[in-house]
């Protein structure tokens, strides 16, 4: 088998885009459907949807404990374990939106905002990028203000209460997962194939 266990990035893989339709424009995303040729010449659909990306914050106050949100998801009729997250505005810059979602999401005021990476959820179906970040936090909250449509609730957790929580199957998004692993791997001095500051647990 050519290139069994190592990844050849040098194979063609791309598929020509034939032709695309909307077929579904909401208030959060739409979805377009492409024809599409693969390189052997076979031709099939791709079902996409479109968002604007969205950034995820790790925040962490000066005592340690880091801030989570628990929000009912509708989609898994599920109250969820999250770090904060929430869609770019249009024409937002990432950076801007992460100090935005924390504090109408938290009340937390962010001090220093560290990027960690870029991050595809759901590349089999969505074009979403979510931008993760790691945030030092004022140690008190302001008001939330979060949109109209939510209703959050904010945690404060040690590290341990969260690799407890990953453990016992309480944190079960996938985006806070990612973050948190990626944030434990690099304090921990792993090796990442992404660009990541130097930051400490």
């Amino acid at each position: 088998m050519p290139g069994q266990g190592r990844y050849d990035a040098g194979m063609n893989l791309t598929e020509k885009t034939l032709g695309m339709r909307r077929v579904f424009e909401g208030r959060a995303l739409t979805i377009d459907v492409a024809d599409i040729e693969l390189p052997d010449g076979r031709r099939s659909t791709r079902e996409i949807v479109r968002h604007r990306g969205a950034a995820v914050i790790l925040g962490q106050r000066p005592d340690g404990c880091y801030v989570l949100v628990r929000q009912y998801r509708k989609a898994v009729e599920q109250a969820l374990l999250e770090v904060v997250a929430g869609c770019l505005e249009e024409g937002e810059d990432p950076d801007e939106a992460a100090r935005r979602e924390m504090a109408e999401e938290s009340g937390y005021d962010v001090i220093s905002l560290k990027k960690i990476g870029v991050i595809v959820p759901c590349p089999g179906y969505s074009e979403e990028r979510l931008h993760l970040y790691y945030a030092c936090l004022a140690q008190e909250p302001r008001a939330q203000r979060p949109d109209f449509d939510e209703n959050l609730e904010p945690v404060a957790m040690t590290a341990e209460a969260l690799d407890a929580a990953l453990d016992a199957g309480e944190l079960i998004d996938g985006k806070s997962i990612a973050i948190w692993l990626l944030w434990r791997r690099m304090s921990q001095g792993s090796t990442l194939n992404v660009q990541l500051p130097s930051l400490k647990l």
